[in-house]
């Protein structure tokens, strides 16, 4: 019984549930991210929207807070290379960007096959990816995600929100196959996300000490 008392009070020293203003934050986008997406029509979702453009302006805010975080810097410029891959995930590495839709579709755009040279895109995005890893474990740096993890208290507001917004988008894309509430979802997961990452780049938490 002992064992158990100690375990949990162990797991409660690394939750964070005072709420600050990155809490705040974070509430207040998931909350209007679910009145917007349940009172909007369906023409605010979809490629090359108003939620989506915001998505790409949080990520790379996310993109400047970990290229210029103060601690950690090896560590942030992973993030930030990170969120960069993101971003250009986001906007198909280019491919749906407005300015190659289909000028009778604007929801339509060209695969990578009817592009020229397009067949490079994966290979591309698959050596992106490689060094990243290459630079995650030639610098060591899952040591300083353990040192995070280990010695510090997770703010619990937003990580609920990034986890349960991660969870719904998730959701939305493969079982409801709703794109506009997908939108929103993922506009909810990057609101909180950029709140944790300024915490944690600025030093902005507690330690479990």
């Amino acid at each position: 019984m002992n064992n158990k008392n100690n375990t949990s009070k162990d797991f409660l020293t690394h939750i964070d549930t005072r709420f600050s203003i990155t809490a705040f934050i974070a509430l207040v986008a998931a909350v209007l991210c679910m009145v917007a997406a349940f009172t909007l029509p369906e023409s605010y979702g979809g490629k090359n929207s108003v939620p989506e453009y915001l998505q790409l302006a949080l990520l790379a805010l996310g993109c400047l807070l970990s290229f210029r975080a103060p601690v950690n810097k090896t560590f942030y410029v992973f993030v930030g290379f990170l969120l960069l891959f993101l971003l250009l995930r986001e906007i198909n590495y280019g491919r749906t960007l407005p300015c190659f839709a289909d000028p009778d579709n604007p929801e339509r755009f060209k695969k990578w096959k009817e592009i020229p040279y397009g067949w490079l895109a994966h290979p591309l995005v698959g050596l992106y990816l490689a060094a990243l890893l290459a630079f995650f474990l030639c610098k060591k740096l899952y040591k300083t995600l353990w040192e995070l993890i280990s010695n510090t208290r997770i703010p619990a507001w937003e990580t609920a929100i990034v986890l349960i917004a991660a969870a719904c988008a998730q959701l939305t894309e493969r079982l409801v196959h709703n794109d506009f509430l997908e939108e929103f979802f993922e506009l909810t997961f990057y609101s909180a996300l950029m709140c944790l990452i300024w915490r944690y780049s600025r030093g902005k938490y507690s330690t479990c000490a």
